[in-house]
């Protein structure tokens, strides 16, 4: 009776290790593929012509809903 109360030695499980080493890869590939995308957009950047100030500004258009002015000095209803 002794041998069946006795207990063996704990048995270990493998697959935390498979699940740890899974997640660790994953944070590494994430880490990698946004160092690459960083780089991919400041290379986009540093290539773009942002317009400056020195350019004159283009001319405003007339509002829609002025009224012409006219040279007659003629008031209306005459």
């Amino acid at each position: 009776m002794d041998e069946q109360n006795q207990a063996g030695a704990p048995q270990k499980y493998t697959w935390p290790k498979y699940v740890l080493a899974g997640v660790v890869l994953g944070i590494v590939l994430a880490i990698i593929w946004m160092a690459a995308l960083v780089h991919r957009i400041r290379g986009q950047r540093e290539d773009l012509v942002w317009p400056t100030n020195a350019a004159k500004p283009a001319a405003s258009a007339p509002a829609s809903n002025s009224v012409p002015s006219t040279n007659s000095t003629a008031s209306p209803g005459r």
